[in-house]
Protein backbone atom coordinates (compact mmCIF):
# COMPACT_ATOMS: atom_id res chain seq x y z
CA UNK A 1 0.00 0.00 0.00
CA UNK A 2 2.94 2.15 0.97
CA UNK A 3 4.72 1.66 -2.60
CA UNK A 4 1.72 2.36 -4.51
CA UNK A 5 0.92 5.58 -2.51
CA UNK A 6 4.63 6.47 -3.18
CA UNK A 7 3.88 5.95 -7.08
CA UNK A 8 1.23 8.40 -7.22
CA UNK A 9 2.79 10.84 -4.97
CA UNK A 10 5.91 10.89 -7.69
CA UNK A 11 3.08 10.98 -10.73
CA UNK A 12 1.30 14.40 -9.78
CA UNK A 13 4.79 15.70 -9.00
CA UNK A 14 6.48 15.26 -12.40
CA UNK A 15 3.93 18.06 -13.96
CA UNK A 16 4.84 20.83 -11.34
CA UNK A 17 7.98 20.14 -12.17
CA UNK A 18 7.65 20.71 -15.79
CA UNK A 19 5.99 23.91 -15.13
CA UNK A 20 8.40 24.91 -13.10
CA UNK A 21 10.84 24.44 -15.62
CA UNK A 22 9.25 26.30 -18.35
CA UNK A 23 8.57 29.78 -15.68
CA UNK A 24 12.61 29.80 -15.72
CA UNK A 25 12.09 30.18 -19.67
CA UNK A 26 13.13 33.86 -20.93
CA UNK A 27 10.59 35.62 -22.90
CA UNK A 28 12.37 37.50 -26.33
CA UNK A 29 9.65 38.22 -27.70
CA UNK A 30 8.94 41.66 -30.15
CA UNK A 31 4.99 41.99 -29.57
CA UNK A 32 3.32 45.80 -30.51
CA UNK A 33 0.50 46.06 -27.90
CA UNK A 34 -2.25 48.69 -29.10
CA UNK A 35 -5.47 49.49 -27.98
CA UNK A 36 -8.69 48.51 -29.92
CA UNK A 37 -10.49 50.33 -32.31
CA UNK A 38 -13.79 51.38 -30.45
CA UNK A 39 -17.73 50.58 -32.61
CA UNK A 40 -20.50 51.54 -30.55
CA UNK A 41 -23.82 51.02 -31.74
CA UNK A 42 -26.36 53.83 -30.73
CA UNK A 43 -30.16 53.21 -31.24
CA UNK A 44 -31.04 56.45 -29.15
CA UNK A 45 -33.25 59.00 -30.86
CA UNK A 46 -33.19 57.36 -33.95
CA UNK A 47 -36.83 56.26 -33.39
CA UNK A 48 -36.22 52.48 -33.31
CA UNK A 49 -38.73 50.72 -31.01
CA UNK A 50 -37.94 47.99 -28.59
CA UNK A 51 -40.03 45.33 -30.41
CA UNK A 52 -42.34 45.35 -33.90
CA UNK A 53 -45.21 43.76 -35.46
CA UNK A 54 -45.43 43.80 -39.23
CA UNK A 55 -47.28 42.29 -41.40
CA UNK A 56 -45.64 39.54 -44.10
CA UNK A 57 -44.04 41.62 -46.98
CA UNK A 58 -43.85 44.89 -45.38
CA UNK A 59 -40.66 47.17 -45.70
CA UNK A 60 -38.83 47.31 -42.19
CA UNK A 61 -36.58 50.31 -42.13
CA UNK A 62 -34.10 50.71 -39.25
CA UNK A 63 -31.16 53.26 -38.83
CA UNK A 64 -29.37 53.07 -36.00
CA UNK A 65 -26.06 55.22 -34.84
CA UNK A 66 -22.72 53.79 -35.45
CA UNK A 67 -19.59 55.52 -33.75
CA UNK A 68 -15.91 54.91 -34.96
CA UNK A 69 -13.32 55.71 -32.38
CA UNK A 70 -15.88 57.95 -31.53
CA UNK A 71 -16.88 59.43 -34.65
CA UNK A 72 -20.85 59.46 -35.86
CA UNK A 73 -20.49 57.13 -39.05
CA UNK A 74 -21.88 58.53 -41.89
CA UNK A 75 -22.71 57.54 -45.25
CA UNK A 76 -19.69 59.76 -46.53
CA UNK A 77 -17.42 58.31 -43.39
CA UNK A 78 -14.56 56.40 -44.88
CA UNK A 79 -14.88 53.83 -41.56
CA UNK A 80 -13.01 49.88 -41.99
CA UNK A 81 -16.43 48.30 -40.94
CA UNK A 82 -19.00 45.60 -42.40
CA UNK A 83 -22.32 45.71 -42.13
CA UNK A 84 -24.90 42.28 -42.31
CA UNK A 85 -28.43 42.54 -41.06
CA UNK A 86 -30.14 38.97 -40.93
CA UNK A 87 -33.30 37.54 -39.80
CA UNK A 88 -33.97 34.24 -38.09
CA UNK A 89 -36.35 32.36 -35.23
CA UNK A 90 -36.89 33.41 -31.92
CA UNK A 91 -38.06 30.42 -31.19
CA UNK A 92 -35.93 27.23 -30.90
CA UNK A 93 -37.38 23.25 -31.03
CA UNK A 94 -39.66 20.95 -32.62
CA UNK A 95 -41.59 23.13 -35.84
CA UNK A 96 -39.33 25.98 -35.53
CA UNK A 97 -37.15 26.86 -38.66
CA UNK A 98 -33.27 27.22 -38.50
CA UNK A 99 -32.40 29.39 -41.29
CA UNK A 100 -30.99 32.61 -41.07
CA UNK A 101 -31.65 35.09 -43.64
CA UNK A 102 -29.15 38.09 -45.06
CA UNK A 103 -31.20 40.78 -45.52
CA UNK A 104 -28.76 44.05 -45.84
CA UNK A 105 -25.44 44.50 -46.01
CA UNK A 106 -25.65 48.61 -45.14
CA UNK A 107 -25.37 50.80 -42.10
CA UNK A 108 -29.25 51.37 -42.65
CA UNK A 109 -32.08 48.33 -42.87
CA UNK A 110 -34.83 48.75 -45.41
CA UNK A 111 -35.86 45.27 -46.67
CA UNK A 112 -38.82 43.58 -47.35
CA UNK A 113 -39.79 40.45 -44.62
CA UNK A 114 -40.98 37.64 -46.58
CA UNK A 115 -40.73 35.47 -43.87
CA UNK A 116 -43.87 33.38 -42.91
CA UNK A 117 -45.83 34.07 -40.01
CA UNK A 118 -44.09 33.89 -36.56
CA UNK A 119 -41.87 35.38 -34.19
CA UNK A 120 -38.06 36.42 -35.25
CA UNK A 121 -35.23 38.20 -34.42
CA UNK A 122 -33.54 40.90 -36.62
CA UNK A 123 -30.07 40.99 -35.93
CA UNK A 124 -27.29 43.74 -37.12
CA UNK A 125 -23.60 42.96 -36.83
CA UNK A 126 -21.32 45.53 -37.61
CA UNK A 127 -17.06 43.74 -37.96
CA UNK A 128 -14.16 46.22 -37.86
CA UNK A 129 -11.89 45.12 -40.84
CA UNK A 130 -9.04 45.75 -38.98
CA UNK A 131 -9.22 43.33 -36.53
CA UNK A 132 -12.28 41.36 -36.76
CA UNK A 133 -13.94 42.89 -33.30
CA UNK A 134 -18.01 42.47 -33.73
CA UNK A 135 -20.81 44.73 -32.38
CA UNK A 136 -24.14 43.13 -32.04
CA UNK A 137 -27.82 45.11 -31.87
CA UNK A 138 -30.86 42.54 -32.03
CA UNK A 139 -34.59 43.43 -31.96
CA UNK A 140 -37.93 41.42 -31.96
CA UNK A 141 -39.91 40.97 -35.08
CA UNK A 142 -43.73 39.45 -34.82
CA UNK A 143 -44.43 38.90 -38.25
CA UNK A 144 -48.13 38.14 -39.14
CA UNK A 145 -49.89 36.34 -42.63
CA UNK A 146 -52.26 38.38 -44.61
CA UNK A 147 -52.94 35.91 -47.34
CA UNK A 148 -56.69 34.81 -45.88
CA UNK A 149 -58.68 35.98 -48.82
CA UNK A 150 -57.48 37.93 -51.90
CA UNK A 151 -56.97 37.12 -55.11
CA UNK A 152 -54.94 34.66 -57.33
CA UNK A 153 -52.74 34.88 -60.35
CA UNK A 154 -51.15 31.70 -61.58
CA UNK A 155 -48.51 32.39 -64.31
CA UNK A 156 -45.31 31.35 -65.77
CA UNK A 157 -42.09 33.11 -65.00
CA UNK A 158 -40.98 35.55 -67.67
CA UNK A 159 -37.26 34.89 -65.87
CA UNK A 160 -37.79 31.20 -65.54
CA UNK A 161 -39.64 30.23 -68.71
CA UNK A 162 -40.95 26.49 -67.78
CA UNK A 163 -41.92 27.60 -64.21
CA UNK A 164 -44.50 28.46 -62.45
CA UNK A 165 -45.57 30.88 -59.17
CA UNK A 166 -48.29 32.52 -57.89
CA UNK A 167 -49.52 36.39 -56.88
CA UNK A 168 -52.06 37.54 -54.64
CA UNK A 169 -53.61 40.94 -55.03
CA UNK A 170 -55.58 42.56 -52.10
CA UNK A 171 -57.89 45.99 -52.85
CA UNK A 172 -61.03 46.51 -51.16
CA UNK A 173 -62.91 44.67 -54.38
CA UNK A 174 -60.92 41.33 -53.81
CA UNK A 175 -61.11 41.26 -50.36
CA UNK A 176 -64.19 42.49 -47.84
CA UNK A 177 -63.20 44.86 -45.17
CA UNK A 178 -60.19 45.90 -46.38
CA UNK A 179 -59.13 49.91 -47.03
CA UNK A 180 -55.47 48.90 -48.36
CA UNK A 181 -54.21 47.75 -51.86
CA UNK A 182 -51.84 45.01 -51.79
CA UNK A 183 -50.22 42.73 -54.19
CA UNK A 184 -47.09 40.04 -53.89
CA UNK A 185 -45.83 38.07 -56.60
CA UNK A 186 -43.61 35.04 -57.01
CA UNK A 187 -44.86 34.12 -53.58
CA UNK A 188 -43.87 30.48 -54.61
CA UNK A 189 -40.06 31.24 -54.94
CA UNK A 190 -40.29 33.53 -52.24
CA UNK A 191 -41.69 30.74 -49.47
CA UNK A 192 -40.29 27.74 -50.80
CA UNK A 193 -37.10 28.81 -52.20
CA UNK A 194 -37.67 27.45 -55.37
CA UNK A 195 -40.37 28.09 -58.38
CA UNK A 196 -42.84 25.84 -59.10
CA UNK A 197 -41.81 23.34 -62.36
CA UNK A 198 -43.98 22.98 -65.12
CA UNK A 199 -46.32 25.74 -67.31
CA UNK A 200 -48.97 26.49 -65.21
CA UNK A 201 -52.13 24.59 -65.49
CA UNK A 202 -54.61 26.09 -62.40
CA UNK A 203 -54.90 27.43 -59.11
CA UNK A 204 -57.55 26.23 -56.55
CA UNK A 205 -58.61 27.20 -53.13
CA UNK A 206 -61.29 24.13 -51.94
CA UNK A 207 -63.36 25.11 -49.26
CA UNK A 208 -62.87 21.41 -47.35
CA UNK A 209 -63.15 23.83 -43.92
CA UNK A 210 -64.49 27.55 -42.40
CA UNK A 211 -61.79 27.56 -40.09
CA UNK A 212 -58.58 29.65 -41.41
CA UNK A 213 -55.67 27.71 -41.88
CA UNK A 214 -57.31 24.86 -42.00
CA UNK A 215 -57.75 25.01 -46.25
CA UNK A 216 -54.79 24.67 -49.15
CA UNK A 217 -54.41 25.80 -52.60
CA UNK A 218 -53.96 23.49 -54.83
CA UNK A 219 -51.23 24.36 -57.56
CA UNK A 220 -51.67 22.35 -60.84
CA UNK A 221 -48.79 22.27 -63.60
CA UNK A 222 -48.28 20.19 -66.46
CA UNK A 223 -45.61 19.02 -64.79
CA UNK A 224 -46.81 18.20 -61.02
CA UNK A 225 -49.62 19.30 -58.78
CA UNK A 226 -48.95 20.61 -54.93
CA UNK A 227 -51.19 21.99 -52.43
CA UNK A 228 -50.20 25.11 -50.33
CA UNK A 229 -51.18 26.41 -46.73
CA UNK A 230 -53.61 28.85 -47.92
CA UNK A 231 -52.34 31.26 -44.72
CA UNK A 232 -48.56 31.44 -45.68
CA UNK A 233 -48.37 29.60 -49.49
CA UNK A 234 -45.86 26.73 -47.91
CA UNK A 235 -45.72 23.22 -49.74
CA UNK A 236 -47.75 21.06 -47.64
CA UNK A 237 -48.67 18.47 -50.07
CA UNK A 238 -46.48 16.98 -52.69
CA UNK A 239 -47.80 15.15 -55.95
CA UNK A 240 -48.55 11.73 -54.30
CA UNK A 241 -49.79 13.26 -51.20
CA UNK A 242 -52.68 13.53 -52.55
CA UNK A 243 -53.07 10.02 -53.23
CA UNK A 244 -53.71 6.75 -51.43
CA UNK A 245 -51.47 5.30 -54.06
CA UNK A 246 -50.09 7.44 -56.29
CA UNK A 247 -49.58 6.66 -60.44
CA UNK A 248 -46.32 5.94 -61.57
CA UNK A 249 -46.61 8.41 -63.87
CA UNK A 250 -46.97 12.15 -63.11
CA UNK A 251 -48.46 14.20 -66.15
CA UNK A 252 -51.65 16.57 -64.85
CA UNK A 253 -53.81 18.20 -67.60
CA UNK A 254 -56.44 19.11 -65.37
CA UNK A 255 -57.35 20.23 -61.40
CA UNK A 256 -60.93 20.86 -60.65
CA UNK A 257 -63.83 20.28 -58.29
CA UNK A 258 -66.93 18.72 -58.71
CA UNK A 259 -70.02 20.00 -56.64
CA UNK A 260 -71.43 23.32 -55.01
CA UNK A 261 -70.01 22.37 -51.48
CA UNK A 262 -73.51 22.87 -49.87
CA UNK A 263 -73.70 19.11 -48.86
CA UNK A 264 -71.20 17.41 -46.88
CA UNK A 265 -69.73 14.74 -48.25
CA UNK A 266 -71.25 14.99 -51.72
CA UNK A 267 -68.17 17.40 -53.34
CA UNK A 268 -64.93 15.97 -54.92
CA UNK A 269 -61.40 17.18 -55.80
CA UNK A 270 -60.26 16.26 -59.48
CA UNK A 271 -57.40 15.57 -60.98
CA UNK A 272 -56.83 14.18 -65.04
CA UNK A 273 -53.53 12.33 -64.95
CA UNK A 274 -51.60 11.05 -67.48
CA UNK A 275 -55.38 11.04 -69.25
CA UNK A 276 -57.01 9.28 -66.05
CA UNK A 277 -60.02 10.63 -64.34
CA UNK A 278 -59.33 10.72 -59.85
CA UNK A 279 -61.49 11.97 -57.69
CA UNK A 280 -61.80 12.53 -53.59
CA UNK A 281 -64.92 12.90 -52.16
CA UNK A 282 -64.59 15.31 -49.13
CA UNK A 283 -66.72 16.25 -46.15
CA UNK A 284 -66.96 19.58 -45.45
CA UNK A 285 -66.24 20.86 -42.25
CA UNK A 286 -66.64 23.85 -39.92
CA UNK A 287 -63.51 22.76 -37.94
CA UNK A 288 -61.64 19.95 -39.95
CA UNK A 289 -59.45 20.41 -42.45
CA UNK A 290 -57.91 17.95 -45.40
CA UNK A 291 -58.34 14.42 -44.52
CA UNK A 292 -59.20 12.44 -47.80
CA UNK A 293 -56.90 10.99 -50.45
CA UNK A 294 -57.61 10.11 -54.09
CA UNK A 295 -58.95 6.77 -54.40
CA UNK A 296 -58.73 4.41 -57.39
CA UNK A 297 -58.72 5.78 -61.07
CA UNK A 298 -62.37 5.94 -62.83
CA UNK A 299 -62.01 3.24 -65.62
CA UNK A 300 -64.17 2.20 -69.31
CA UNK A 301 -63.57 0.68 -72.38
CA UNK A 302 -63.13 3.11 -75.47
CA UNK A 303 -62.42 6.14 -73.51
CA UNK A 304 -60.21 8.36 -75.63
CA UNK A 305 -58.12 11.81 -75.32
CA UNK A 306 -59.98 13.48 -71.93
CA UNK A 307 -60.70 17.34 -72.28
CA UNK A 308 -59.05 19.57 -69.60
CA UNK A 309 -61.72 19.91 -67.96
CA UNK A 310 -64.86 18.72 -65.55
CA UNK A 311 -68.43 19.66 -65.21
CA UNK A 312 -67.40 21.38 -61.49
CA UNK A 313 -70.58 22.56 -60.38
CA UNK A 314 -73.60 19.78 -61.02
CA UNK A 315 -75.53 17.56 -58.97
CA UNK A 316 -73.76 15.34 -56.79
CA UNK A 317 -76.40 12.99 -56.22
CA UNK A 318 -76.84 12.25 -59.80
CA UNK A 319 -73.20 12.59 -61.24
CA UNK A 320 -69.92 11.86 -59.56
CA UNK A 321 -68.03 13.45 -62.26
CA UNK A 322 -68.81 14.58 -65.82
CA UNK A 323 -65.75 14.69 -67.95
CA UNK A 324 -65.48 15.08 -72.15
CA UNK A 325 -63.97 12.83 -74.39
CA UNK A 326 -62.04 15.11 -77.38
CA UNK A 327 -61.73 11.82 -79.73
CA UNK A 328 -65.00 10.29 -79.91
CA UNK A 329 -66.62 13.88 -79.21
CA UNK A 330 -69.05 12.88 -76.41
CA UNK A 331 -69.49 13.52 -73.06
CA UNK A 332 -68.89 10.77 -70.27
CA UNK A 333 -70.28 10.90 -66.30
CA UNK A 334 -69.48 8.03 -63.34
CA UNK A 335 -72.21 8.01 -60.83
CA UNK A 336 -72.06 9.40 -57.63
CA UNK A 337 -69.44 6.67 -55.60
CA UNK A 338 -68.86 5.13 -58.62
CA UNK A 339 -65.21 4.35 -60.43
CA UNK A 340 -67.26 3.52 -64.10
CA UNK A 341 -67.68 5.89 -66.58
CA UNK A 342 -71.09 5.46 -68.77
CA UNK A 343 -72.91 7.16 -71.23
CA UNK A 344 -75.93 8.95 -71.45
CA UNK A 345 -78.97 8.31 -72.49
CA UNK A 346 -80.02 9.01 -75.94
CA UNK A 347 -80.58 12.60 -76.48
CA UNK A 348 -83.83 13.15 -78.20
CA UNK A 349 -83.11 15.68 -80.92
CA UNK A 350 -86.95 17.25 -80.92
CA UNK A 351 -86.13 18.68 -77.30
CA UNK A 352 -82.31 18.92 -77.08
CA UNK A 353 -80.13 21.69 -78.78
CA UNK A 354 -76.92 19.04 -79.67
CA UNK A 355 -76.37 15.53 -78.45
CA UNK A 356 -73.75 14.95 -76.10
CA UNK A 357 -73.30 11.59 -77.35
CA UNK A 358 -72.37 12.72 -80.47
CA UNK A 359 -71.58 16.44 -80.54
CA UNK A 360 -69.13 15.89 -83.61
CA UNK A 361 -67.28 18.74 -81.82
CA UNK A 362 -63.60 19.73 -80.29
CA UNK A 363 -63.76 21.28 -76.95
CA UNK A 364 -61.58 24.20 -76.70
CA UNK A 365 -62.37 25.95 -73.29
CA UNK A 366 -65.28 26.23 -70.52
CA UNK A 367 -66.57 28.10 -67.44
CA UNK A 368 -69.73 27.46 -65.62
CA UNK A 369 -72.47 30.24 -65.77
CA UNK A 370 -76.12 31.24 -65.37
CA UNK A 371 -78.48 28.25 -64.78
CA UNK A 372 -81.71 27.73 -63.03
CA UNK A 373 -81.01 28.89 -60.03
CA UNK A 374 -78.78 31.46 -57.81
CA UNK A 375 -77.91 31.95 -53.73
CA UNK A 376 -76.90 29.14 -52.12
CA UNK A 377 -78.88 26.99 -54.08
CA UNK A 378 -76.69 26.87 -56.88
CA UNK A 379 -77.30 24.99 -60.17
CA UNK A 380 -75.10 26.73 -62.88
CA UNK A 381 -75.37 25.30 -66.67
CA UNK A 382 -71.61 25.00 -68.18
CA UNK A 383 -70.46 27.29 -71.21
CA UNK A 384 -68.44 25.69 -73.28
CA UNK A 385 -66.51 27.00 -76.68
CA UNK A 386 -66.25 23.82 -79.19
CA UNK A 387 -65.20 24.11 -82.66
CA UNK A 388 -66.40 21.98 -85.75
CA UNK A 389 -63.79 22.21 -88.15
CA UNK A 390 -63.50 26.50 -88.56
CA UNK A 391 -66.87 27.00 -87.43
CA UNK A 392 -67.08 27.80 -83.49
CA UNK A 393 -70.24 27.36 -81.20
CA UNK A 394 -70.99 28.07 -77.97
CA UNK A 395 -72.66 24.94 -76.16
CA UNK A 396 -74.50 24.95 -72.67
CA UNK A 397 -75.26 21.78 -70.99
CA UNK A 398 -77.10 21.34 -67.91
CA UNK A 399 -75.78 19.21 -65.68
CA UNK A 400 -76.77 20.98 -62.46
CA UNK A 401 -80.43 19.86 -62.14
CA UNK A 402 -80.60 16.61 -64.96
CA UNK A 403 -80.37 13.13 -64.53
CA UNK A 404 -78.34 10.78 -66.53
CA UNK A 405 -81.53 9.40 -68.30
CA UNK A 406 -82.52 13.09 -68.96
CA UNK A 407 -82.97 13.23 -72.75
CA UNK A 408 -82.49 17.10 -73.27
CA UNK A 409 -79.21 17.60 -71.05
CA UNK A 410 -77.76 20.05 -74.00
CA UNK A 411 -79.71 23.20 -73.90
CA UNK A 412 -78.25 25.46 -76.05
CA UNK A 413 -76.00 25.92 -79.11
CA UNK A 414 -74.88 28.93 -80.33
CA UNK A 415 -73.45 29.65 -83.83
CA UNK A 416 -70.88 32.08 -83.10
CA UNK A 417 -68.80 32.43 -86.36
CA UNK A 418 -70.70 35.50 -88.02
CA UNK A 419 -71.06 37.24 -84.66
CA UNK A 420 -68.36 36.61 -82.90
CA UNK A 421 -65.22 38.94 -83.97
CA UNK A 422 -61.60 36.93 -83.94
CA UNK A 423 -63.67 33.68 -82.23
CA UNK A 424 -61.24 31.46 -83.80
CA UNK A 425 -58.38 33.02 -82.02
CA UNK A 426 -60.26 32.88 -78.27
CA UNK A 427 -58.01 32.37 -75.55
CA UNK A 428 -60.00 32.87 -72.84
CA UNK A 429 -63.43 32.65 -72.09
CA UNK A 430 -65.47 33.58 -68.93
CA UNK A 431 -69.35 33.24 -68.10
CA UNK A 432 -71.40 35.43 -66.34
CA UNK A 433 -73.37 33.48 -63.55
CA UNK A 434 -76.62 36.35 -63.28
CA UNK A 435 -76.15 37.49 -66.81
CA UNK A 436 -76.89 36.26 -70.17
CA UNK A 437 -73.11 36.88 -71.61
CA UNK A 438 -69.87 35.41 -71.86
CA UNK A 439 -66.69 37.60 -71.96
CA UNK A 440 -63.79 35.80 -74.52
CA UNK A 441 -60.56 37.06 -75.01
CA UNK A 442 -58.34 37.49 -78.34
CA UNK A 443 -55.06 39.18 -79.36
CA UNK A 444 -55.65 42.57 -77.61
CA UNK A 445 -59.47 42.80 -77.32
CA UNK A 446 -62.09 41.32 -74.22
CA UNK A 447 -65.23 40.44 -76.43
CA UNK A 448 -68.47 40.82 -74.84
CA UNK A 449 -70.85 38.17 -75.97
CA UNK A 450 -74.97 38.13 -75.20
CA UNK A 451 -75.88 34.69 -76.53
CA UNK A 452 -79.78 34.93 -76.44
CA UNK A 453 -79.95 38.89 -77.94
CA UNK A 454 -79.22 37.32 -81.08
CA UNK A 455 -76.74 40.29 -81.80
CA UNK A 456 -72.63 40.42 -82.75
CA UNK A 457 -70.52 40.41 -79.73
CA UNK A 458 -69.30 44.16 -78.78
CA UNK A 459 -65.94 44.79 -77.73
CA UNK A 460 -65.73 45.40 -73.92
CA UNK A 461 -62.03 46.47 -73.36
CA UNK A 462 -58.75 47.16 -75.44
CA UNK A 463 -55.85 46.52 -73.84
CA UNK A 464 -52.45 49.06 -74.22
CA UNK A 465 -50.38 48.72 -76.78
CA UNK A 466 -48.07 46.13 -77.28
CA UNK A 467 -50.04 43.42 -75.15
CA UNK A 468 -52.34 40.72 -75.80
CA UNK A 469 -55.11 39.35 -73.45
CA UNK A 470 -54.21 36.42 -72.07
CA UNK A 471 -56.66 35.41 -69.67
CA UNK A 472 -60.13 36.75 -68.26
CA UNK A 473 -61.78 36.05 -65.32
CA UNK A 474 -65.62 36.89 -63.42
CA UNK A 475 -64.98 37.30 -59.60
CA UNK A 476 -67.44 34.41 -58.35
CA UNK A 477 -67.46 31.41 -56.71
CA UNK A 478 -68.29 27.57 -56.45
CA UNK A 479 -68.88 27.32 -53.59
CA UNK A 480 -72.94 27.52 -52.57
CA UNK A 481 -72.89 28.57 -49.14
CA UNK A 482 -69.85 30.60 -49.45
CA UNK A 483 -71.52 32.61 -52.35
CA UNK A 484 -75.29 32.48 -51.36
CA UNK A 485 -74.28 34.25 -47.94
CA UNK A 486 -72.01 37.33 -49.77
CA UNK A 487 -68.75 36.06 -48.30
CA UNK A 488 -67.39 36.39 -52.15
CA UNK A 489 -66.38 40.19 -52.35
CA UNK A 490 -68.15 41.88 -55.86
CA UNK A 491 -69.53 38.79 -56.52
CA UNK A 492 -70.68 39.10 -60.22
CA UNK A 493 -69.88 42.66 -60.95
CA UNK A 494 -66.13 42.47 -61.11
CA UNK A 495 -64.43 41.18 -63.72
CA UNK A 496 -60.55 40.38 -63.79
CA UNK A 497 -57.96 41.05 -66.93
CA UNK A 498 -54.77 39.66 -67.66
CA UNK A 499 -52.85 40.65 -70.52
CA UNK A 500 -48.87 39.36 -71.91
CA UNK A 501 -46.37 42.29 -73.10
CA UNK A 502 -43.97 40.70 -75.32
CA UNK A 503 -41.48 43.68 -75.38
CA UNK A 504 -41.04 44.22 -72.06
CA UNK A 505 -41.62 40.12 -70.85
CA UNK A 506 -44.23 41.69 -68.17
CA UNK A 507 -47.59 40.74 -67.13
CA UNK A 508 -50.58 42.84 -66.01
CA UNK A 509 -53.63 42.69 -64.70
CA UNK A 510 -56.14 45.03 -64.93
CA UNK A 511 -59.89 44.85 -62.52
CA UNK A 512 -63.00 46.84 -63.68
CA UNK A 513 -66.62 46.72 -62.18
CA UNK A 514 -69.10 45.49 -64.34
CA UNK A 515 -72.75 45.50 -64.85
CA UNK A 516 -73.65 41.82 -63.80
CA UNK A 517 -76.72 41.70 -65.92
CA UNK A 518 -74.78 43.27 -69.26
CA UNK A 519 -71.12 43.04 -68.56
CA UNK A 520 -70.54 46.38 -69.63
CA UNK A 521 -67.35 48.22 -67.85
CA UNK A 522 -67.68 50.67 -65.66
CA UNK A 523 -63.85 52.64 -66.88
CA UNK A 524 -64.45 55.39 -64.23
CA UNK A 525 -62.04 53.75 -62.31
CA UNK A 526 -59.58 50.33 -61.99
CA UNK A 527 -56.73 48.67 -60.74
CA UNK A 528 -53.63 47.74 -62.20
CA UNK A 529 -50.57 45.54 -61.38
CA UNK A 530 -47.50 44.28 -62.85
CA UNK A 531 -46.89 40.46 -62.81
CA UNK A 532 -43.44 38.96 -63.54
CA UNK A 533 -44.96 36.77 -66.32
CA UNK A 534 -47.55 35.15 -69.06
CA UNK A 535 -50.65 34.74 -66.81
CA UNK A 536 -52.35 31.28 -67.50
CA UNK A 537 -55.21 31.30 -64.39
CA UNK A 538 -56.96 33.62 -61.80
CA UNK A 539 -59.22 32.69 -59.23
CA UNK A 540 -60.60 33.81 -55.93
CA UNK A 541 -59.17 32.59 -52.89
CA UNK A 542 -61.71 31.38 -50.05
CA UNK A 543 -61.36 33.22 -46.99
CA UNK A 544 -64.20 33.19 -44.53
CA UNK A 545 -64.60 37.08 -43.47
Amino acid sequence: MNKILHRILIALALPLWGLGGFSCYEDKGNYDYHELEVVAIDTTGVGIQSEYAIMRFDTLRLEPKVFYEGQLVTDASQAPLDYQWTIFSATSGGGSSAVVDTIGHERILNAIISRTGGNYYVQLVVTNRNDGIRQFFRIPVAVSEVFDGGWMVFYERADRPGYSDLALIFNPWTKLNVNYNRHYTNLYETTNGEPLQGHPVRCLDIAVSLASGNNYVGLCTDYTLVGVSENGIEKALEFNDFFHEAPATMKPTWYGQHGSGVMSGQSSEVLINDNTIYTNTYSFSATEGRNTRFGVAKFAEGIGELAPWNAEVPNTLNYGIVVYDQTHHCFRYAAYNSAQLEYFAAQDPSVAAFDINNTGMDFLMADWGKGTSQGVGLRPYDYILMAKGQERYLAVTNFSSSYPSDTNIGIGLYPMNNLCPDIDKATSISASHVGNFIYYTAGNKVYNFAYDSRQPATEAWTAPEGEEVTCVRIMKYYHGTVYGYGMVPRSDNLVHIATWNEATQQGHVYQYLINPASGILDTQSHYHYTIPGRVKDMAWKFSLQ
